[in-house]
């Protein structure tokens, strides 16, 4: 193949030199995005179960303006895409986020914000904005759709039209918060200098964090506002499934689990350093009756397959559970498509781990599985027994499809949507059941 014929290469462009080139060379993937959509009745394969009426909400990172040179991949603008299913037909609209930054650069028409995370990158006029993309995530809690990022208030966003209403406070009760923190350093000297923000350290461990919720209901030997810190090996857990308090009275969560840095904009100066590229699923566990500073036992392999977006039945959330469905590299299929930070998983499992029984989905070649969502089959449904919804990305012919899997037969779709286009990679996304809105729901599209 010549070098003019190959997939999404930045130099098909003969040399010219572009603000844009950078969104072209991450993961090869060559996908800009920077348009916002409404498309009525997408195509359909197969059939879409009479029960699933909702949408599908996916964020995605999508710079409006070109970035400053050396930016990670997760830095850039909001794009929210939601994906109505009603009566097995699908209606399809994506907007930007309307956050503070972007109206700010919209009305200079330019960049105004440097490096991700770093102020004094940032022109002098913006340097008081709240610099919150909200692009990383997206739920539905208490009536009202939220966009997430991780530095700032959520930024509240109508359900229907995809309009954005404002930013909003939110927070959590529970018994537990377990703060999962990843082994990188933030150093103000070389933030100040307009350096990143972060950079991976191979010195640090991974860090645990257990935080009671409650001040009336605090284990055995915890003072009032006291919260303990557990460490294991330099590693990183990335995202994370279920969690919950055992009988043992000790916290229990799983995550993906890496030895490696999975952000590469992030990396010290010098050669990167390789020594294990191992990944897999592992579930850990907290004794708090331990103190401060205590290193956490080896945690318990439950997936032996580089994997990560773990999704679960949430009706299960902070209880013990058994189906995980997983997008994973394949161990039967080559890796094909364009890596993604720093690798492409290219299919699912539906993993039931008191049985390790396994069940795996594979979309085919040149595919990129990005996370599913599960939607129970009833309300009183055994756990994990509905359907998976993902996006996977057909990165050889440039289109996107939302699969939709059912439990019962999870080797093949029982159907697929096909959108005209190729979309931008998701961060995170979620479901929101039309019976969560009391069925009150206006029309995506006009």
């Amino acid at each position: 193949m010549t070098q003019g014929a190959q997939k999404n290469d930045a130099d098909t462009f003969f040399g010219l030199p572009s603000a844009w080139r950078q969104a072209f060379e991450f993961s090869q993937l060559g996908i800009t995005g920077r348009f916002e959509s409404e498309i009525a009745d997408l195509v359909v394969f197969g059939e879409i179960p009479k029960e699933l009426n909702g949408t599908f909400y996916r964020m995605m990172v999508d710079p409006l303006y070109p970035l400053m040179p050396d930016n990670p991949a997760i830095e850039g603008d909001g794009n929210i895409c939601a994906l109505r299913i009603q009566d097995g037909r699908v209606n399809m609209k994506n907007k930007y986020i309307e956050t503070e930054r972007l109206k700010l650069e919209k009305q200079a028409n330019k960049r105004l914000f440097g490096l991700y995370r770093n102020p004094f990158t940032h022109h002098p006029c913006v340097r008081a904005a709240i610099d919150s993309t909200a692009n990383t995530n997206v739920i539905y809690w208490a009536g009202r759709l939220l966009t997430l990022k991780e530095v700032a208030q959520p930024y509240e966003i109508h359900p229907d039209t995809l309009q954005t209403l404002g930013s909003d406070p939110l927070a959590f009760p529970a018994n537990y918060i377990i703060l999962v923190l990843w082994p990188f350093e933030a150093q103000l000297d070389r933030i100040e200098s307009g350096g990143q923000h972060w950079l991976f350290s191979y010195d640090r461990p991974a860090t645990f964090i257990a935080v009671p919720r409650r001040p009336d209901n605090l284990p055995a030997g915890w003072s009032k506002g006291e919260s303990r810190v557990y460490h294991w090996e330099n590693s990183v857990a990335i995202h994370t499934a279920g969690s919950w308090e055992g009988e043992d009275g000790k916290l229990y969560f799983e995550s993906s689990r890496v030895f490696y840095n999975t952000l590469p904009w992030f990396e010290p100066p010098g050669e990167p350093d390789m020594r294990d590229l191992k990944a897999d699923y592992v579930r850990w566990e907290i004794d708090i009756n331990q103190p401060t500073g205590t290193k956490v036992k080896d945690p318990e392999i439950i997936l032996d397959l580089p994997s990560e977006f773990a999704r679960m039945d949430e009706r299960f959330l902070t209880r013990t559970y058994d189906r995980m469905f997983v997008p994973v590299l394949l161990p039967h299929r080559p890796n094909t498509a364009p890596p993604v930070v720093p690798l492409c998983l290219n299919g699912y499992v539906m993993l039931e781990k008191g049985s390790n029984r396994r069940t795996f989905f594979d979309p085919g070649p040149y595919a990129a599985a990005e996370e599913p969502i599960f939607v129970p089959r009833s309300e009183s449904a055994t756990e994990g027994d509905g359907w998976v919804l993902a996006m996977v990305q057909r990165t050889d012919v440039n289109r996107s499809d939302l699969i939709v899997l059912d439990t019962r037969h999870f080797e093949k779709p029982v159907a697929v949507i096909q959108l005209p286009f190729r979309t931008k990679n998701q961060i995170h996304f979620n479901w929101v059941d039309n019976k969560e809105r009391n069925d009150q729901v206006l029309p995506l599209v006009g």
